[in-house]
């Protein structure tokens, strides 16, 4: 996990700096106080550029960055409206166009 182009040590450090980074400070700035606060020089200015690239997703309920497969709903049927037979039965269905019966 030391290794430095190890996703999970930088999913780490952003948990764990999770303050820091919401701070908008400068990468060198956030590198400078990361390396203080940890007492050694283990991070580096791509570590922070990835972190930041990859926070949103992280902070979207621990998504992986894999979406989720979208569900279409189905339509709806068509409502029916109630039709008196009386109606229906009176109208001519034999005549033509011109109104000739």
């Amino acid at each position: 996990m030391y290794e430095k182009k190890d996703p999970k040590r930088r999913r780490k450090l952003y948990e764990f700096f999770q303050e820091l980074f919401a701070q908008n400070l400068s990468a060198a700035l956030t590198v400078e106080l990361i390396n203080k606060e940890l007492g050694a020089p283990l991070t580096v200015l791509y570590d922070v550029k990835y972190i930041r690239s990859h926070a949103r997703q992280w902070n979207d309920g621990g998504k992986s960055g894999k979406t989720a497969p979208v569900t279409i709903p189905k339509p709806l049927e068509p409502q029916r409206l109630p039709v008196e037979e009386n109606v229906v039965r009176r109208q001519s269905f034999k005549s033509n166009k011109f109104g000739k019966s």
